[in-house]
């Protein structure tokens, strides 16, 4: 049995992610954090946001489904 992707959860995925990277970058240029802090957040943050952004443009409404990424 194949997962289902809803919209409104790879939106959810792109949301937080951006928002967490933006906010390590936030402390990172407020002294708060150090730059590899900033540079491993972004590491993480930016292939979630990708990929989430990407399911939510592919995900169908009425029949869900998880679209073929490709290799």
């Amino acid at each position: 049995m194949t997962p289902h992707v809803k919209k409104s959860q790879a939106l959810a995925v792109a949301v937080v992610s951006a928002l967490a990277g933006i906010a390590v970058t936030l402390l990172t240029l407020a002294g708060v954090l150090p730059p590899h802090a900033d540079a491993a957040a972004w590491v993480i943050a930016f292939p979630a946001f990708v990929l989430g952004l990407y399911l939510y443009w592919m995900a169908r409404e009425g029949d869900p489904d998880i679209p073929f990424v490709g290799y």
